[in-house]
């Protein structure tokens, strides 16, 4: 009993001397009784304009990237958090399926190639959970089908381009990191990637 008394006084203490954070975090608990949580901070440094939205199964989408745009149905229904109500930043599917979008200033997306299939960054995370119950399955889909993913200006700032990762996470405690390095999709999978932060890359 003082060890668990002292342990919540330090842990307490840290709270009290930690920094302020600067930087996007998004964390997955693997709990006990197979309890899995995941959760993210948004330190985004101006206001984003995000809502909470709910998104029914049965709807029609559009990769918005122009030409070669992938078109889908939603197959799950879903409860996201919109950046400046033009992009899903993060949410959750009907089978458990975590999204969380993050800012990383390394990115670099692919140049269109003419033929592979095209999504934009911003509805990216809304395709993954419209279309996939799990992380396995999301991470086997884009590696059978791969598709480029376009970047576009930040709505804040015209002359900067948004460039972000992604994170899922799913009911099994499943986790996966998509980044895009040099032009490539990167997919790092496995259930050990419990945290991402803004950088660096993997």
């Amino acid at each position: 009993m003082p060890f668990r008394r002292l342990a919540a006084a330090f842990c307490a203490a840290l709270l009290l001397v930690a920094g302020v954070a600067e930087a996007c975090t998004r964390v997955v608990y693997l709990g006990p009784e197979g309890r899995i949580l995941t959760g993210r901070s948004m330190d985004w440094k101006l206001p984003m304009v995000s809502n909470l939205w709910a998104f029914p199964r049965g709807m029609e989408r559009e990769g918005l990237a122009g030409p070669r745009s992938i078109t889908w149905t939603s197959r799950y229904g879903s409860v996201v958090v919109s950046g400046y109500d033009i992009s899903t930043t993060d949410g959750m599917n009907e089978a458990g399926l975590v999204v969380n979008l993050l800012w990383e200033v390394n990115a670099t997306y692919p140049e269109d190639d003419g033929e592979t299939p095209r999504i934009s960054v911003a509805i990216f995370p809304q395709y993954l959970l419209d279309s996939y119950a799990t992380v396995a399955e999301a991470v086997t889909a884009l590696q059978d089908s791969p598709l480029d993913v376009a970047t576009g200006p930040v709505p804040i700032g015209p002359d900067r381009l948004a460039t972000l990762h992604v994170s899922l996470s799913d009911a099994t405690g499943d986790s996966a990191i998509i980044e895009w390095i040099d032009g490539e999709m990167v997919i790092h999978h496995s259930r050990n990637y419990q945290v991402m932060t803004n950088e660096p890359t993997l």
